[in-house]
């Protein structure tokens, strides 16, 4: 494995564990409503992300296309529940909210069981773009919040820059193949953004 590609996972690996081992540590930040939704989504990527490593390095699976329906519909359920919960939608929006998710699930699910590649779609495009625009409005409606170093806020941002880039990056990898380690090393070092972030925002509340 390239050696960049290899340092990249390994430093993203290593923060999303100590995030996620500070955010259930602190009484601060579990007894955060808001917090807690974010808790979930870093327990979430870290069960994705060890179950991807079991499948592959232990089992030797030559591909882990199943865990992707799974992987895409419970990042947009968990952040949605998380934006949602912030910004006081009503039931309706809870409603939509189960049926893109239903959407996005289904949809992967078939393009793995029928064309053994899940990712060809549109449940992603529209996990991101949902995702996107929820945390456009949110930077919006916390514009003073940010002034005042609000910690969740710094989330918010970390995610926007993650989810905006990743889904640029989704968009161009399948023409741009020559390009896929360095498109996957720059999804690495976003996701050592984010989770950079966390750590620092979780210190914050701590502090």
């Amino acid at each position: 494995m390239n050696n960049y590609i290899l340092t990249s996972i390994i430093g993203s690996y290593c923060l999303l564990i100590i995030a996620f081992i500070y955010s259930i540590t602190c009484k601060q930040i579990r007894s955060n409503t808001l917090f807690k939704w974010y808790i979930i989504y870093l327990s979430f990527i870290l069960t994705i992300e060890l179950l991807n490593f079991f499948f592959i390095e232990i089992i030797e699976s030559k591909t882990t296309q199943f865990l992707f329906p799974f992987y895409v519909a419970g990042e947009f359920l968990i952040l949605l529940n998380l934006f949602l919960k912030e910004l006081k939608t009503s039931n309706n929006g809870h409603i939509l909210k189960w049926v893109m998710t239903s959407y996005i699930f289904i949809e992967t699910t078939f393009l793995w069981f029928f064309n053994d590649d899940a990712t060809t779609g549109y449940g992603k495009i529209i996990s991101h773009l949902t995702i996107i625009f929820l945390l456009a409005i949110l930077l919006v409606k916390n514009l003073k919040e940010l002034e005042k170093k609000n910690p969740i806020s710094i989330i918010y941002v970390a995610l926007f820059l993650y989810y905006g880039v990743s889904l640029f990056l989704f968009l161009i990898m399948n023409q741009l193949t020559e390009m896929n380690i360095s498109i996957w090393i720059i999804n690495n070092i976003l996701s050592s953004i984010l989770y950079g972030s966390s750590v620092y925002s979780f210190y914050k509340i701590k502090k």
